[in-house]
């Protein structure tokens, strides 16, 4: 059985609501919001230089890039990097995303590059976007379309901003999502767990990082 990060949040009104309303084994009642799927993606969600910042304290990262999460980011990338690794193995495909904000001129700025520990492959496509969600003005759903795939398994940050807003737009657009909990996070842990019990209830399945390898492995 899984144990998921917000546990200890919850009142015993809410574990009767979820176990009651069968969102513990069901999810949402309005749509299938769980499932693997059989031909997933890896996507990393905008794992950049000024997001990750240096391995330090997160109010120590803040000092270079006000948007760094230091030693919260690379906490998640001792997950990841392996994971990606597990995942290329296994002949699973893996594909990039990068946040371009407005106030950059240059596209390859260094600022923007993915860091050096989750390094794209030559062959890993990178997509640029402007907005939270991997899909909104992107060509990410042709592509998941043209290679057939059913479902994205999604790492990187924040939970409760482009990692949330990818998960729900993949949804929406039929795949489905699965979350590796230790490879996700957040600058605000409160924001983290919250948003991946919503991410649970309604979008997505919420795993630790070791039950997705033995998926992928099972496929």
């Amino acid at each position: 059985m899984t144990a998921h990060v917000w546990d200890d949040l919850l009142s015993e009104r809410d574990r009767q609501v979820i176990s009651k309303a069968g969102y513990d084994e069901e999810g949402a009642s309005s749509w299938e919001s769980r499932g693997l799927g059989e031909n997933p993606l890896v996507l990393v969600i905008d794992m950049q230089r000024l997001i990750v910042g240096e391995n330090v304290p997160i109010l120590d990262a803040i000092e270079e890039y006000r948007t760094a999460m230091g030693h919260v980011a690379w906490e998640a990338i001792d997950h990841i990097a392996p994971f990606l690794d597990f995942a290329r193995e296994r002949e699973v495909p893996v594909a990039y995303t990068r946040v371009v904000p407005s106030s950059y001129d240059d596209p390859d700025h260094e600022d923007l590059e993915i860091v050096e520990p989750l390094a794209p492959a030559a062959d890993e496509p990178v997509i640029d976007k402007s907005y939270a969600s991997a899909f909104y003005g992107t060509d990410l759903l042709s592509r998941l379309v043209r290679g057939g795939h059913d479902s994205v398994i999604v790492v990187g940050n924040s939970t409760s901003g482009c990692v949330r807003a990818t998960a729900v737009d993949a949804k929406q657009n039929g795949l489905g999502v699965i979350l590796p909990q230790e490879c996700v996070f957040d600058r605000i842990e409160a924001s983290h767990r919250v948003g991946l019990l919503d991410l649970w209830m309604k979008y997505a399945e919420v795993l630790e990082t070791e039950q997705v390898r033995e998926y992928v492995a099972s496929l």
